[in-house]
């Protein structure tokens, strides 16, 4: 038929435009694959953070998801915005719609059955390689997961075989309500030059007032168990308050610059500003939605990372030592189960702890008055009681304490009290700058450990009964450590489990696999909110390009030279796509103090390391940003015949 025949014809003339489409898609497949590939592997039922990792990576592929759909559609609009020209030419040369239907049709199949084809080879070829990386950073030493999945392989197909039917009948829908000569303009067609008006200013300042409200939310989040939904409030707000902000404001300062003359009537800067001014509509949409994709990029790698790099230091906190066994009462039965476990898996008991400490109560802490609290979103502390003598027994100190007078630990170095009110009663207050081998830290909020004078004193500060707890370190071979471990977990429980039994090994199995799967999960976002953002970075160069193309070719027969034009386009191309990456920066700044309240909830404390990790990401970012930036650009000036 000829009208497949020029859609074909259509797809080789126009590699510039269908290429990146079909090979972005292509990996957004891929992609799409191996998160339900993972998602829906039986093999990962087997581990003890199944349901938790499973629902974080079905919280991603949703995200995935509305990336994919909104990244589609948008670039679908420049793809057909640039194809109309063509279809114009067609139509007055005697085309009617139903064959302009059929090309496109013809179009639309080619590129589906390209990208469908080619992206679920690439998520066949990568799988294993992800899948290594997915059971590496989990520490999945007996889990195999299956590389082959129909259920996922059918799901992806359902999922792009819908938004390539919703782009075709959004194609058609359009061009059943054009006129050809219509079509043969519409690449000719720039924006309306928008007016300064006072709506503009007004949305510029309520976008501005927005941001500053989302950037005041995330720095006075707490660490309590409101933070995540003051968090997103905060991202809702930088949101709307950015794209006000990119599409008002932008056209606010380019009127200021054309209102300047002495910086307006220069060469560079008459084409830069005039150039941007008459497409800023279109342009703040797009720079919006790079700067956000940048942001939520890094702040999915800062967050995912830190964590993983505070592991360590959150392992051991909650597992100072290897076996802990907490009990109302420690029998001698079980120790005498912990010395024949030993015997059986030959390792030797070492660095034996023992020490009493109370149950957590969540408390508020104002004006040095404790106060026991019930409700977990207005508690700022965690707090647990033990006595002197226990203390000074594990820690190997010698303190001291009068009737009036409590040492205190707390979780968060910045916590400093000198006095403190429980129950009507005035203590004087030591804070201790370490507790080596604290038990029973909960971390959602601050933990504060109260040491009494004796064990009766420290059951009445908080009326919590005191239980007792033996630790022990393991010396032997690092099998028969979790040999031990593994048999300890299960037998030392009792019947009625009333012994509480934690395991460094298992509390490392548990973080490995929970942490390693939300990095997992926050590098799978980043990667493709990356490729989503240099796809909508190359489209504008591509788009701006065409638009760009006979006005520079103007310029040119009027004097301008192509060095003249070269520079014009890197003055234009920097002032446009700089400002994206400059307020992301911005936006992560003020995102730091939310985030390391989120992490707090996660034991992360490290606020030197969360600046370390941010600042490494951010600059990562920048330079993967300036390679697409460099890329885009030499697109941009072969289209306008600058280079």
């Amino acid at each position: 038929m000829l009208e497949l025949k020029l859609g074909w014809q259509s797809l080789r003339n126009n590699k510039q435009l269908y290429l990146p489409f079909t090979l972005a898609t292509s990996l957004l497949i891929g992609v799409f694959y191996i998160f339900q590939a993972i998602i829906n592997n039986d093999s990962l039922a087997k581990i003890p953070t199944a349901s938790a990792i499973n629902s974080i990576m079905q919280v991603a592929l949703v995200f995935i998801s509305l990336i994919i759909v909104v990244f589609m559609f948008y670039i679908n609009n420049i793809v057909a915005k640039q194809r109309n020209k063509e279809l114009g030419l067609y139509s007055m040369l005697g085309m009617t719609k139903a064959n302009l239907f059929f090309l496109v049709l013809g179009v639309d199949v080619c590129l589906f059955g390209f990208s469908l084809v080619l992206g679920l080879l690439i998520g066949l070829s990568f799988i294993k390689f992800v899948l290594l990386a997915f059971v590496k950073l989990l520490d999945l030493k007996l889990v195999h997961l299956t590389v082959f999945s129909g259920q996922a392989l059918l799901l992806t197909v359902a999922f792009f075989l819908a938004i390539f039917m919703a782009l075709l009948l959004v194609d058609l829908a359009k061009l059943s309500q054009v006129r050809p000569v219509e079509l043969w303009n519409a690449t000719k067609k720039g924006e309306r030059l928008p007016k300064n008006s006072w709506f503009t200013k007004l949305l510029g300042l309520a976008g501005v007032a927005t941001l500053i409200g989302g950037y005041y939310l995330s720095v006075i989040t707490k660490p309590n168990a409101s933070v995540i939904t003051t968090f997103f409030l905060a991202i809702i707000l930088v949101v709307i308050g950015t794209y006000a902000l990119f599409t008002s404001a932008s056209i606010f300062f380019l009127n200021l610059l054309k209102q300047n003359k002495n910086y307006y009537y220069k060469r560079n800067h008459f084409i830069t500003v005039s150039g941007m001014l008459y497409r800023m509509k279109q342009n703040g949409v797009g720079l919006a939605s790079i700067c956000l994709l940048c942001t939520a990029s890094i702040v999915a790698l800062v967050a995912t990372s830190s964590l993983m790099a505070g592991k360590d230091n959150q392992i051991k906190q909650s597992a100072p030592l290897d076996v802990s066994i907490t009990s109302k009462k420690i029998t001698p039965a079980t120790c005498k189960k912990t010395q024949e476990l030993a015997a059986k898996y030959k390792v030797t008991l070492i660095n034996k702890k023992s020490q009493r400490i109370s149950h957590l109560a969540l408390a508020n802490i104002k004006a040095g008055k404790l106060k026991i609290s019930q409700d977990a979103n207005t508690a700022n502390y965690e707090v647990l009681t033990l006595p002197l003598a226990d203390y000074n027994r594990v820690e190997g100190t010698n303190y001291h304490l009068k009737n009036n007078e409590l040492l205190v630990y707390a979780t968060d170095k910045k916590v400093k009290l000198k006095q403190l009110q429980i129950k009507g009663k005035n203590y004087r207050v030591r804070m201790l700058s370490e507790y080596k081998y604290r038990l029973g830290d909960v971390a959602t909020l601050t933990g504060l450990y109260l040491i009494a004078p004796d064990a009766k004193r420290a059951q009445s500060l908080l009326n919590i009964p005191l239980n007792e707890t033996y630790s022990f370190d393991l010396k032997g071979t690092d099998q028969a450590k979790k040999n031990y471990s593994q048999a300890a977990s299960q037998q030392l429980r009792g019947r009625n489990s009333e012994n509480l039994v934690t395991t460094k090994v298992e509390v490392s199995e548990i973080m490995n696999q929970f942490y390693g799967g939300m990095l997992f999960v926050g590098l799978m976002l980043s990667v493709t909110m990356l490729l989503t953002t240099g796809m909508i970075i190359y489209y504008k160069q591509v788009s701006e390009g065409y638009a760009d193309r006979a006005r520079f070719k103007t310029m040119q027969q009027v004097g301008l030279s192509l060095a003249e034009t070269k520079q014009a386009i890197n003055s234009q191309v920097l002032m446009v796509f700089m400002f994206p990456i400059v307020v992301a920066a911005i936006h992560l700044c003020f995102a730091l103090p939310a985030l390391a309240s989120v992490l707090k909830l996660f034991s992360m404390y490290d606020l030197k390391l969360l600046l370390i990790v941010a600042v490494t990401m951010l600059a990562i970012l920048i330079i993967i940003y300036l390679l697409i930036y460099s890329l885009t650009t030499k697109v941009y000036r072969r289209i306008v015949n600058a280079d």
